[in-house]
């Protein structure tokens, strides 16, 4: 499909409570982006795309913004309501402080869904276009379960499947229809499910596209894992007319525990204002063993707890030299580095200010170019083991056949 390049906005819904969750389930952390970020990330690619509407909890203002991509300037930051339909109105609202009337083209998408693709995106858009703006559009996907109507824990009679379908987001409309119906609802006490329902009950047509199983939503603790799956095939995956003949991709992930009167090694940099380090066999340097496991997967090398055991030879090793050693192993075996990209997981050190050196590091070490290597850095929001008990990296490498 050929990306729709009409004028549209969008309004991303994060203001979410989480209860089902049992915390802040936007914040939680898919390999080094917030669940969140992933979702505007895909709005932002939309070809066309003016504005974004980000509309987060009224307290969380500053902590969201300070995590919008740098210099992106199409992001609104909206203090959200009570419930979800206040939170899409205020996000109108902003759009309209935005310059935007009624009759802008304009997609809602839950931040719950992070696993969103540009392809879905861009199939409401343009349908929303073809339209002319003249009816809704919201992806369904079929139910595939038997249903059935329950009435006091007692099945009283079955649904038939053929005519219900499972709603998702992005939903698209106009400004002015979604806003006209959102009001129109509170003003007889309608519920609200979501902009669909909305628009249906109040005269506009609804039409639906295909959606897609994967767009799944985080609502309970047993979500994350699937997600995490479902959203690891993005990380490593490239277009295939991106992939020369001889390219190939590998991850690797390394997590230590951080303890007291050990060094801090991060990225082949000393930390020396760091009162704790990692506790590893080596130095503990996670981020560099994630390269190595990354660098050894593409060129189906083994791991880097094979290349280098727990024996006294390795013991406090420089990491620095296990990863020229890998490198090494590479070129032997007809490989070379191509480009990194690498996750920090950690309450402490912030990266953010040694970014650069680091990257410079790691490129000398591997013998690219600094501009072939990203550094980025995340917190998990004080959960869980990289809340403060320790450091996590993950990495994606790109390798090729040697000439």
């Amino acid at each position: 499909m050929t990306p729709s390049v009409s004028p549209v906005s969008a309004i991303l819904v994060a203001a979410g409570s989480s209860q089902r969750m049992g915390r802040d389930k936007l914040w939680t952390d898919f390999w080094g982006r917030p669940a969140w970020r992933w979702a505007l990330d895909v709005l932002l690619a939309q070809p066309g795309l003016e504005h974004v509407a980000v509309v987060v909890p009224a307290d969380a203002e500053e902590r969201f913004g300070a995590a919008l991509p740098p210099d992106e300037r199409r992001c609104i930051i909206v203090p959200g309501g009570s419930t979800r339909a206040d939170s899409v109105i205020k996000g109108l609202w902003g759009l309209t402080g935005a310059g935007h009337g009624d009759e802008t083209l304009v997609v809602v998408h839950d931040a719950a869904r992070p696993a969103v693709t540009p392809e879905l995106v861009d199939a409401v858009v343009s349908a929303l276009v073809a339209e002319g703006g003249e009816r809704a559009i919201v992806p369904v996907t079929a139910v595939v379960d038997s249903l059935k109507r329950v009435r006091g824990g007692r099945v009283v009679a079955p649904v038939e499947r053929d005519e219900v379908a499972a709603a998702q987001t992005p939903q698209g409309a106009t400004l002015g229809a979604l806003r006209a119906a959102i009001e129109e609802a509170h003003a007889w006490g309608r519920p609200i499910t979501d902009d669909a329902g909305a628009l249906a009950a109040a005269g506009v047509p609804v039409l639906t596209v295909p959606g897609d199983p994967g767009n799944r939503k985080l609502t309970e603790p047993g979500d994350v894992a699937p997600m995490r799956a479902i959203l690891a095939e993005r990380v490593v995956t490239l277009p295939q007319s991106a992939v020369s003949p001889g390219v190939r991709t590998g991850i690797g992930f390394d997590a230590h525990r951080l303890v007291d009167g050990r060094p801090m090694r991060l990225g082949g940099m000393a930390w020396d204002d760091e009162p704790r380090g990692p506790l590893g066999h080596s130095d503990g340097d996670v981020v560099l063993h994630a390269i190595v496991d990354a660098l050894l997967g593409a060129a189906s090398l083994g791991d880097i707890g094979a290349l280098f055991p727990h024996t006294a030879e390795w013991a406090d090793a420089d990491s620095s030299a296990l990863s020229a050693t890998a490198v090494g192993l590479l070129a032997e075996n007809g490989f070379r580095p191509v480009s990194v990209d690498v996750s920090v997981a950690a309450a402490r050190p912030a990266i953010a200010p040694r970014r650069d050196e680091m990257a410079a590091r790691i490129a000398s070490i591997l013998g690219i170019g600094p501009d072939a290597v990203s550094v980025k850095g995340t917190t998990s929001d004080g959960l869980g083991f990289t809340g403060d008990e320790g450091i996590a990296a993950w990495a994606v490498a790109i390798v090729e056949r040697s000439a």
